[in-house]
């Protein structure tokens, strides 16, 4: 479970403070909120602010909408107050057993205060309620604790009142005449003087400085949290980021827009893609007319073209014979080429020489290329010249 701070604003200005860390009860340490913001760090930080400057109360609200609540409240009880409710924060809390909604009302410039406070040092506050409200308290019972010169009671779960120290003798007398229904004690912390009252009075120690007892006694759930509508941390995100939300709806309309465009061009290089397959398929297709059956037309060539080749390697094919031939041919000297023909890796050469001798020599010297078979068909002597025609085998490797 995450450690918790407690910071007891000491007045509306919050110049000074006191804080608690949960891991160290009975370490109260007062500064300046900045000194605070450094034991914060980790922590999660619980403000209790002047009761003084709250008023605890209810309202009858019939909706639950919590929205249609807190419209409605701040006019529910208007009267009840002697400002103006525009200058007024109504925090809003559970319903009690009867029904009603539980209020607290503080002026935005006490709100607006602590916050800019708390935010100068660097502290973000979790939660902020009235100090009151972390008395101590049993069912039916009040609570009762003075601190310099003023007097904290607790009279529910989210009810109670600050009252001046001189006041008390007689005003809590009245206080607790008056109620309705009446608690069954008034528990008191420390040494505070009273006179009888109509129910019983348990006295108990205070332990000192109050805060101790704060941190001790706060109960998270249930609790009336005053950051609430323009205080709450949404609604100070979304401050920071109201000026910067026209800035991202344009950055995230660009972003959206180079999606578009590289899809566009996603899409149009696969039709690019398909047209150049269809191509080289037809092209496939129209060099091997016997072809029924097209998957790789690139690959599928290859494989047409190394069969034409006679397998690359194999001295019975046209290049590899052709390769072969040329050089002793062109070394012969007076040797015209009347034709060429090639089949089933052999080759048949039709061609004029200047005699039978250099016929004979021309038959050796394409013998002495290796793996050539070279037979003299034919050869007749015309016009001075002898007309032949050679037989040329590879042989197959």
């Amino acid at each position: 479970m995450k450690h918790r701070i407690f910071i007891q604003l000491t007045s509306a200005v919050a110049d000074q403070v006191r804080w608690l860390c949960d891991d160290e009860p009975n370490s109260v340490h007062s500064g300046s909120l900045t000194d605070a913001a450094v034991a914060a760090v980790g922590r999660r930080v619980i403000v209790f602010v002047p009761a003084t400057e709250v008023v605890l109360t209810q309202a009858d609200v019939p909706t639950r909408n919590r929205q249609r609540m807190a419209a409605a409240v701040p006019f529910l009880l208007e009267e009840q107050l002697t400002e103006d409710v525009e200058d007024l924060h109504f925090a809003l809390g559970e319903r009690s057993v009867e029904g009603r909604v539980n209020v607290a009302v503080v002026a935005h410039a006490h709100m607006r205060a602590w916050v800019e406070a708390l935010k100068n040092a660097a502290l973000q506050p979790d939660i902020m309620i009235p100090e009151i409200l972390s008395l101590p308290l049993a069912a039916d019972n009040w609570t009762l604790a003075s601190e310099e010169n003023r007097a904290l009671l607790r009279t529910g779960t989210a009810s109670g009142l600050t009252i001046d120290s001189d006041a008390l003798p007689w005003l809590l007398p009245r206080l607790v005449a008056e109620a309705d229904p009446k608690p069954q004690q008034v528990t008191v912390l420390g040494a505070v003087t009273l006179p009888e009252l109509e129910v019983p009075i348990a006295r108990a120690t205070l332990a000192d400085p109050l805060l101790t007892v704060l941190g001790s006694a706060y109960q998270e759930t249930g609790a009336l949290n005053l950051l609430q509508g323009a205080y709450s941390r949404r609604e100070q995100i979304g401050r920071l980021w109201r000026p910067w939300r026209a800035a991202a709806v344009l950055l995230g309309i660009l972003v959206l827009g180079q999606f578009i465009v590289k899809g566009i061009q996603v899409h149009q290089l696969e039709g690019e893609n398909d047209r150049l397959r269809t191509a080289i398929n037809q092209i496939y297709l129209d060099a091997f007319p016997d072809a029924k059956r097209v998957v790789d037309a690139q690959a599928q060539m290859k494989q047409r073209l190394a069969a034409l080749r006679g397998g690359g390697g194999d001295s019975t094919s046209l290049i590899t014979l052709m390769a072969s031939v040329s050089g002793p041919l062109s070394s012969a000297g007076n040797v015209e080429i009347q034709r060429v023909s090639y089949k089933d890796g052999e080759l048949n050469v039709a061609l004029t020489i200047n005699d039978l001798q250099r016929l004979e020599q021309l038959k050796d010297q394409l013998s002495d290329q290796g793996k050539l078979q070279v037979e003299i068909q034919s050869a007749s002597a015309r016009n001075n010249r002898v007309e032949a025609r050679l037989h040329i085998k590879g042989s197959r490797s």
